[in-house]
């Protein structure tokens, strides 16, 4: 019974996109700079996209990055609507979930390095961990209340190559080897990267990272199955370097600034420079979030296999699900999804008044 239900909600769902697809709402989180405004950029140009919907965190800041868009692109600036959104404040989350207008697809792109600190709110819950999964999976499941996720929608979580092996990073990055049970979720979750090495300062950063990547796509791997009706993958730009590694610890914040070239000799980024990186890293949200979905939902197509090993964050992307334990793991990714809402009850219940913003400053705006 239940395969016959999963049919004909697949079914249900390739009819929704298809009557859709004329007039596709794209959302964006973090898309006032970075690889999410570059996002914005390129999506303007696809024939489909029909209205960008951008998440800033102040109105100040959205101003000034739709002013920049119209001019980029020569679109309308009624084609561009924003939302205030701070992924780190409970209270934003909450106020902005009403604030949406109807779309048909999200990115959830924000997030990226933070500090090896514990979030402010006082939640248990690491900084990284924060803005990188927990922010996002409480937007979701309030977007997913509301009913502003109806069938057909897509659901775009952007996640790391750094989640699973990554021998390029070596030592820098921690390496699992496909090692992450049941008992670490809590670990990654509530503590600061305490493992081999954490002594470094960048190694501590990396793997606190690393912990809000595992846990992200797993629960959004999780609502895959949760939710066979919208379409879910997590996905990856790829090493870009440019703002992401400007907030690294020593060395790759230096060494991205000095030596970018160095990365690409190392076939570990896309180019030598990191705006051209960023370029190409890019196109990969406008594959999975424009035409007819072209991966299997809760895969994850991110970057592929380099001479037999996960060396690198470029190329052609693969389904990373399958080559690894932990993601391929059905089990593991539920009982994750049960975690991160139960982490997030918690938060709830800590910062109950956390930064109460003006109603006025979140509502959607053109």
């Amino acid at each position: 019974e239940s395969e016959v239900t999963a049919v004909l909600l697949r079914a249900s769902c390739r009819e929704s996109r298809k009557f859709r697809s004329a007039m596709v709402v794209i959302a964006i989180t973090g898309a006032a700079s970075g690889v999410g405004y570059e996002a914005a950029r390129q999506l303007s140009a696809e024939s489909e996209v029909t209205k960008l919907v951008l998440t800033v965190r102040s109105a100040q800041k959205a101003e000034v990055a739709l002013s920049k868009l119209v001019q980029e692109t020569g679109k309308d600036k009624s084609f561009y609507e924003f939302v205030v959104l701070d992924l780190s404040d409970l209270s934003s989350i909450k106020a902005a979930v009403p604030s949406f207008p109807a779309f048909d697809r999200i990115c959830l792109n924000a997030g990226g390095l933070s500090t090896t600190t514990m979030h402010a709110s006082g939640n248990g819950i690491t900084e990284n961990m924060v803005i990188n999964t927990m922010g996002h999976a409480v937007l979701v499941d309030g977007l997913l209340a509301a009913g502003k996720l109806p069938a057909g929608s897509r659901v775009v979580y952007i996640g790391s190559e750094v989640a699973r092996s990554l021998w390029s990073f070596v030592p820098m990055l921690p390496n699992y080897n496909g090692n992450f049970k049941e008992k670490d979720i809590d670990w990654a979750i509530g503590t600061n990267y305490n493992g081999c090495g954490s002594c470094c300062p960048i190694r501590k950063q990396l793997g606190d990272y690393k912990n809000s990547k595992i846990i992200g796509q797993m629960h959004f791997a999780h609502l895959a199955k949760e939710h066979p009706n919208i379409h879910w993958v997590s996905t990856s730009p790829g090493a870009i370097g440019g703002p992401f590694a400007e907030k690294g610890n020593f060395p790759v914040k230096q060494l991205m600034a000095c030596m970018p070239c160095m990365f690409r000799c190392l076939c570990v980024t896309h180019a030598c420079s990191p705006s051209v990186s960023m370029q190409i890293g890019t196109k990969r949200y406008v594959e999975v979030l424009t035409g007819e979905p072209k991966w299997e939902s809760g895969s994850m197509p991110m970057s592929g296999k380099c001479c037999c090993c996960f060396w690198g964050g470029n190329g052609a992307m693969i389904d990373n699900r399958p080559e690894v334990s932990y993601f391929r793991d059905e089990a593991l990714c539920e009982k994750t999804a049960a975690k991160v809402r139960e982490w997030a009850t918690r938060w709830e219940a800590v910062a109950p008044q956390q930064a109460t913003m003006d109603p006025s400053t979140v509502v959607a705006k053109k």
